[in-house]
């Protein structure tokens, strides 16, 4: 007699009910805004601004080409995270910092996402 196999689920579907089981699934969520940052915000700031990260508080880091966007991007804060939130991208506050739109650079070489002392506004 044989046995009957059960039936083989794809990675997707054992990964994503593993993280929902964890708590992490909102997390992996949040992370993605990283990687679709040009779509949820469009072309014109995409090209002047780069997401870094999204810490476990709900803050998104996010660099800046330079002190003017910075300051025009504070003043448009509530309505980028209203406009993430529709999307399905959920964060408390966005933290802006003027400098290196790379986010690579601004990681640093140990790639943990250690803040660096980088003048910092919040909002």
């Amino acid at each position: 007699m044989f046995l009957r196999q059960p039936k083989a689920a794809l990675i997707g579907e054992v990964l994503n009910e593993y993280f929902t089981r964890h708590g992490m699934k909102s997390r992996i969520e949040q992370a993605k805004i990283v990687l679709e940052w040009g779509d949820l915000v469009g072309a014109k700031l995409a090209s002047v601004c780069s997401p870094v990260m999204v810490d476990q508080s709900g803050t998104l880091w996010v660099r800046v080409k330079s002190a003017a966007w910075m300051q025009e991007l504070q003043l448009m804060s509530p309505a980028i995270i209203h406009e993430l939130a529709k999307r399905g991208r959920r964060v408390k506050r966005i933290r802006w910092a003027a400098g290196n739109t790379n986010a690579a650079a601004w990681l640093g070489t140990d790639g943990r996402g250690e803040e660096r002392n980088v003048p910092t506004s919040s909002t």
